[in-house]
């Protein structure tokens, strides 16, 4: 994080980027620091500064009332026609005058080059695929921290460091080429009060490079892509090594999936429908090991529609068939068949089919500076959900409140059941510039 701060600073400074003044020199009546701060801000600076409350942590825990302090920076400069770039850094703290640490993450951090009909970007970046909304079968890419005591879906992506190549092969189709050999796994609560597990992380090398491709046509009455990706879930699944002084002593894997994936989105009026949906290929074919995932059909349906000025609605159906399924209860060993329920819970293989309905219910008033949005998914097999209202109020164009919850219900051996004890409250102020 040192690093990335010098650069900024040393970047500032760069000749090639003041655009009001003589390489090299600086304009005698504006101060350094001034003319620094509008060489940053003609490159794109921007930032946010917010304090966060939190009634219960994201981790399996008991823990309860975070005060949180972040600063947040994204530098876009321009070096040229051809060659641009990002850098997206948060510092934060999550519980400020608790037992939090402060900590640095470069969220993004790229140069892209543009050539006549393509692009080619380097570094570390955020790559979301599909067209569904908040569930999205073929985004695969790039992984998520959702521990982190955030307010916004957006704050729980984090990039990968990858090269990816957009060829524009007319106006309308596109085709995508991504490659790392980076991987990083998704951040998920885990429970307090055990043993750490082990975590076995693909090798960082060539021949284990995740890649992935995608024709994605735009512009068109109706918008599609077709997409195939080769690497890893990022979700982790639990193996039984053995037993140790304080129990079961467990690894953490990431085991090797395929996808193809395809996704639509066309509009009539002022109704939106969209579909996506991913077939998701396993080494585990015949469902014989329940540390690995069974392939599956993963899918999402639906539409939005808006009323009267700003009033959206959109209601998806969602879905997964999972191939060769085995009920966990059927394992005799009772340490491995607690093992394989969470693994099933994570995974969402309880059952070989599944269903349920993702729900957004925006509105606006006063001019966009007050909003509410309700937002739902509902497991319907086995009756577990989630639900987050939220109110937004905007007292200036740069400082933002907002007040909002996290509820979840079900049994304990549901995907939202299991999490109920962070259910709570939370707020966040802004200041944005």
């Amino acid at each position: 994080m040192k690093h990335v701060l010098l650069w900024v600073l040393l970047t500032a400074q760069c000749p090639a980027w003041a655009q009001d003044s003589t390489p090299g020199e600086q304009p005698a009546d504006v101060p350094w620091v001034e003319h620094t701060w509008q060489t940053l801000r003609d490159q794109g600076l921007t930032g946010a500064l917010r304090l966060d409350y939190f009634r219960s942590s994201r981790d399996l825990d008991d823990r309860t009332d975070f005060l949180g302090g972040t600063a947040q920076l994204k530098l876009t400069p321009s070096f040229n026609n051809a060659l641009d770039g990002k850098l997206e850094a948060r510092l934060t703290n999550q519980d400020v005058g608790g037992d939090g640490d402060t900590e640095a993450t470069l969220l993004e951090g790229y140069v892209t080059a543009h050539f006549a009909h393509a692009d080619l970007r380097i570094g570390k970046q955020i790559v979301a695929w599909g067209r569904a909304d908040g569930v999205n079968p073929t985004d695969n890419l790039t992984p998520r921290n959702f521990t982190v005591l955030l307010p916004f879906e957006e704050d729980q992506r984090f990039g990968l460091t990858a090269v990816k190549l957009d060829y524009h092969v007319t106006p309308e189709y596109t085709v995508t080429f991504f490659i790392t050999p980076f991987f990083e796994p998704t951040k998920v609560p885990r429970p307090s009060g055990q043993g750490e597990p082990i975590e076995r992380r693909p090798a960082r090398t060539l021949a284990n490079s995740e890649f992935a491709f995608k024709l994605n046509r735009t512009g068109g009455a109706l918008d599609w892509s077709v997409s195939y990706f080769h690497g890893y879930s990022t979700l982790p699944d639990a193996r039984v090594l053995g037993f140790g002084p304080a129990g079961p002593v467990l690894e953490l894997g990431y085991n090797k999936i395929d996808v193809v994936g395809a996704d639509f989105a066309r509009n009539f009026g002022r109704y939106g429908v969209r579909g996506e949906l991913a077939y998701f290929f396993t080494d585990d074919r015949e469902g014989r090991d329940p540390a690995v995932k069974n392939p599956f059909l993963y899918y999402v349906f639906g539409g939005d529609r808006t009323f009267f000025e700003n009033l959206n609605i959109n209601l998806q159906w969602v879905g997964r068939w999972v191939q060769s399924f085995t009920d966990p209860e059927t394992i005799a060993d009772p340490v491995a068949r607690e093992v394989a329920a969470q693994n099933a819970i994570t995974d969402g293989q309880q059952d070989r089919t599944s269903y349920g309905l993702s729900s957004r219910v925006g509105k606006k008033w006063l001019n966009d500076t007050l909003e509410a949005e309700i937002l739902v998914f509902a497991n319907f097999t086995r009756r577990n959900a989630y639900i987050r209202p939220l109110i937004g109020y905007a007292f200036t164009d740069h400082i933002k409140g907002t007040l909002g919850a996290e509820i979840y219900t079900g049994e304990e051996e549901t995907a939202f059941g299991r999490i109920k004890r962070n259910r709570g409250a939370f707020a966040e102020l802004r200041y944005a510039f």
